[in-house]
């Protein structure tokens, strides 16, 4: 039974999974993906892309407010799986984690992304907004 807090999302790349997980996990690429559309200005300020290392990335929004998340990786395994927990800087730490699966389809690779561990579904559903956007820039990443 799929939790009704969660979300889980598809998408099909035509970037092989090791480019698609490259861009997932390098540093200098997180700006180019993560966030929930161009207009936000992404800044990384820690990205240890390994287990149990520590994540720190700060959204601006074009209004000008700041929200940071911060979280731990859980598990990296190359062109497969990442997994990390996600929670936002300043508020009550939610026990919610993020994964991305990534299996080969041809010359191209499917991606599910699964956030599960919100309190409520109006979290769930701001967070949903978000990832939409996320993974419409990862697809400009990676071609």
């Amino acid at each position: 039974m799929q939790e009704t807090n969660a979300i889980r999302m598809e998408r099909n790349f035509k970037a092989n999974p090791a480019r698609v997980f490259a861009t997932l996990t390098k540093r200098e690429s997180v700006s180019l993906w993560l966030g929930p559309s161009d207009e936000y200005k992404v800044t990384v300020h820690d990205w240890d892309c390994k287990p149990r290392g520590r994540y720190r990335v700060q959204f601006d929004t074009p209004e000008g407010v700041t929200h940071i998340v911060v979280g731990e990786f859980r598990e990296v395994t190359p062109d497969t799986r990442l997994s990390f927990t996600w929670t936002w800087e300043g508020q009550p730490v939610i026990d919610s984690l993020v994964a991305f699966e990534l299996k080969p389809e041809g010359t191209g690779t499917h991606l599910l992304l699964t956030h599960e561990g919100f309190p409520d579904a109006e979290m769930r559903g701001h967070h949903e907004q978000g990832w939409v956007g996320t993974l419409d820039r990862l697809s400009r990443a990676v071609a």
